[in-house]
């Protein structure tokens, strides 16, 4: 079994490439809509050359990008920092867990969220759990209980987005060494 095949289609996933990222084309999410969705995330790649040379896109191709709480928040928190830093238009939303949120809405406004940070969205772990369901059947991605808060946010976001716009979403932690890969 190859990690870079579609295992409902078997043929080569779709890729966008960042920097050094590849990040996993989800069309089959968002089927007749203008957004494109993208997950992000520490994926093992195949060691035998592709066919086709891949032509990489600039940060700013992204125009949302939704993490998760899951993993250090602090070092999420920092790598936040430095992708805003890269490409300041980028919206970054952070999806928190609603039963134990790093973010508790009660203490949440406008004016103390993170620098850098659009909006918080809590979700719940029925509603995560649906995520990784979605992830898992529809796309072939197993993910943790991150990718399922990231997902869940994401999914929504395409959905009531009206415009082309791209939609990135991350299936690991967020952290320095994932954003390294995006600015190499």
């Amino acid at each position: 079994m190859k990690s870079d095949m579609d295992q409902n289609k078997n043929e080569p996933r779709k890729e966008a490439i960042i920097g050094n990222a590849h990040l996993l084309d989800l069309e089959v999410l968002v089927p007749d809509r203008a957004v494109r969705l993208l997950a992000l995330g520490h994926m093992a790649r195949s060691s035998a050359p592709t066919s086709k040379a891949k032509m990489s896109e600039p940060l700013t191709a992204i125009n949302y990008l939704v993490v998760s709480t899951g993993g250090d928040i602090l070092q999420m928190m920092e790598a936040v920092r430095k992708i805003k830093e890269q490409n300041p238009q980028l919206k970054v939303i952070i999806a928190d867990s609603l039963e134990s949120p790093y973010f508790p809405v009660g203490t949440l406004n406008q004016s103390n969220k993170p620098a850098g940070v659009e909006r918080i969205i809590p979700v719940s772990r029925e509603m995560a759990e649906a995520s990784r369901s979605l992830l898992h059947h529809q796309a072939g991605i197993l993910t943790g209980p991150g990718g399922g808060l990231a997902g869940c946010v994401a999914f929504a976001l395409a959905n009531k987005i009206g415009i082309e716009a791209t939609v990135a979403f991350t299936i690991t932690n967020f952290n320095m060494n994932l954003l390294d890969q995006l600015l190499q």
